[in-house]
């Protein structure tokens, strides 16, 4: 079973209403499904970044397809947090789960879009210059795994499995650091 699942959506092109309330609601199946069969951590990624336009209503979404599945007051229904980086965590306060159930499974989802990739390509050559210039870090200490280390943390680990949606295999701008090793469907 992955510990990391990430999926590539598409917005088609199109900006109406209707084709984000499509995107939105194959997020939220994406996320119910993940949840369902208790991999932790999900990476939705998707050209445009529209999908983090607005983390609360999204949010809203999701927990409401994820009751749906469970129920509103299974207690095995898991909480659910979004993030993306350059952009402040949403994960609302939960109520106090009852000590002798446990606490519920976490579902942690990052929403990526093409900008991501390079942005964060670009702040870590930034700061890894900085670093050289202040002779914190010399050009010798600058190598493979630690940019590999700096841009896991910054973003995220790879995932084990990334799932396209189409006819044929098209990563449209997904960050390729983070595939290296991923089994693609």
């Amino acid at each position: 079973m992955p510990k990391h699942l990430s999926v590539v959506l598409d917005l088609d092109g199109r900006t109406n209403d209707a084709a984000l309330e499509a995107l939105i609601n194959d997020a939220c199946e994406c996320a119910a499904w993940t949840a369902c069969v208790g991999i932790p951590v999900l990476s939705i990624y998707e050209r445009s970044g529209v999908l983090k336009s607005s983390l609360p209503h999204l949010h809203r979404q999701i927990s409401s397809t994820i009751s749906s599945y469970y129920g509103v007051d299974n207690p095995s229904k898991p909480t659910v947090s979004l993030r993306a980086p350059q952009v402040p965590a949403f994960s609302p306060p939960t109520a106090s789960p009852d000590p002798s159930r446990g606490s519920p499974p976490h579902l942690s989802i990052l929403l990526l879009s093409e900008s991501d990739g390079r942005r964060t390509l670009v702040d870590l050559t930034k700061t890894l210059t900085e670093m050289s210039q202040k002779h914190k870090l010399g050009p010798e200490d600058i190598s493979a795994e630690l940019i590999d280390a700096e841009l896991s943390e910054s973003v995220m680990g790879e995932p084990d499995l990334l799932i396209l949606f189409g006819e044929s295999v098209v990563l449209d701008g997904y960050p390729p650091w983070q595939v290296r090793l991923s089994e693609i469907l």
